[in-house]
């Protein structure tokens, strides 16, 4: 390599003595607090490690604990150069972002942590913090009192190894293996002409659609990355290809209710013209297409609209002007325990003993924001009375 991380101008290479040696005292006196022995010494060396990333990251990361955020952005910038998708810089740059109160980039490079390590604790902090603050002069007021520096990512306290390289190499194997096999899938795939499903073609997603698939502006119940949200919506074509409706709902659920631009939205809400209400032997012989009562209460804008088919007893049945109305009982049809209890509303009159089990298929009807915890109700679509457990 010429003039690259293994060897620089000043003829010694990345895991020469004298380079280790500039970058774990650096490091040594950062983690002390003496943040500006540790910058001169770094900057002194500037031409001869013109090509590390390490090089540049501790420098970048020195001055924005030292307040130098002007240097702290040059630096970190070659950092990222040299290192686009390093979850320590992108921290360290959106906390930069965060200083200037430019949510919008800060919540984009968190986004991308995200994305890259969802463990990140700091990634999510922070989107907890901004998402708290949007909008608002509390932000600034949050950044003025000195607690922006907990969003800030630690020093390294390891040298660099060269199994670093042999790791790097292997990645690089891998991803170009996920790549084969991606490209391998995507030429398998079902085409739009051989699907029978009407509307199939209208819910390919264009080119400006996941250019930018993250709409960085609101507030939204489902706060997702890029890779999610496409993620989301490929998931949703696929169930929407093979006929699995609810599935594909939910999925259609998830990106309506989350920061995905408005482009995928709308696409979203063409494929949800085409859904179909199941039949009763749809959910009986399709398990993993019915809902649990349990998974409905945790998230209920998850499965607006999914249609479930549920057993139990009803209870204050009451004959209205439209139809008919009871509170249904969900999973009391062998008179053991109760898991819920939700409003029916029948749009036609129906007979209906309150001493027999009942199965009722119907599509769920959250209630009204904001009390998400409120028990959904079931727009009934029919019903089977049933005989009595022996």
């Amino acid at each position: 390599m010429r003039g690259g991380i293994l060897k620089t101008a000043a003829g010694g290479g990345l895991w020469s003595p004298e380079f280790q040696s500039v970058l774990t005292k650096a490091a040594r006196l950062a983690r002390r607090g003496d943040y500006e022995t540790a910058i001169q010494l770094l900057e002194s060396e500037v031409y001869n490690y013109r090509d590390s990333f390490m090089f540049f990251y501790l420098l970048g990361l020195c001055c924005l604990y030292s307040g130098n955020y002007g240097g702290a952005h040059d630096y970190l910038t070659r950092a990222r150069e040299i290192k686009t998708r390093e979850p320590s810089v992108l921290l360290a740059m959106a906390a930069l972002y965060v200083k200037r109160a430019d949510s919008r980039r800060a919540i984009s490079l968190y986004l991308e942590v995200q994305e890259i390590d969802g463990k990140s604790r700091v990634a999510k902090t922070a989107l907890k913090i901004l998402r708290k603050y949007a909008g608002s002069d509390d932000l600034l007021a949050w950044i003025e009192s000195g607690k922006l520096r907990s969003l800030y990512p630690p020093f390294p306290r390891e040298k660099l190894k060269p199994a670093k390289f042999i790791r790097n190499a292997v990645i690089i194997c891998l991803i170009i293996t996920v790549i084969a096999v991606t490209v391998f899938v995507k030429s398998n795939e079902p085409r739009p002409e051989d699907s029978g499903r009407e509307g199939f073609m209208e819910t390919s997603l264009t080119q400006s659609d996941t250019k930018n698939p993250v709409e960085m502006d609101g507030v939204y119940y489902f706060i997702l990355t890029e890779k999610q949200i496409l993620t989301s919506y490929e998931n949703a074509r696929k169930f929407f290809y093979d006929r699995r409706d609810n599935s594909a709902r939910i999925e259609i659920n998830r990106i309506l209710e989350s920061n995905a631009n408005t482009g995928i939205k709308n696409k979203a809400r063409i494929m949800a013209r085409y859904l179909e209400a199941p039949s009763f032997e749809v959910l009986k012989t399709k398990p993993a297409e019915n809902i649990m009562y349990a998974d409905v209460v945790k998230t209920p804008l998850l499965y607006r609209d999914c249609y479930v088919l549920w057993s139990g007893m009803a209870a204050n049945i009451a004959e209205e002007r439209n139809g008919t109305a009871f509170d249904f009982l969900i999973g009391y049809d062998k008179r053991r325990s109760v898991e819920g209890i939700v409003k029916v509303n029948l749009p036609f009159a129906a007979s209906i003993s309150p001493e027999y089990p009942l199965e009722v298929l119907g599509k769920i009807i959250p209630a009204d924001a904001p009390i998400l915890a409120d028990a959904p109700m079931l727009e009934g679509i029919t019903i089977h009375q049933l005989p009595l457990a022996k």
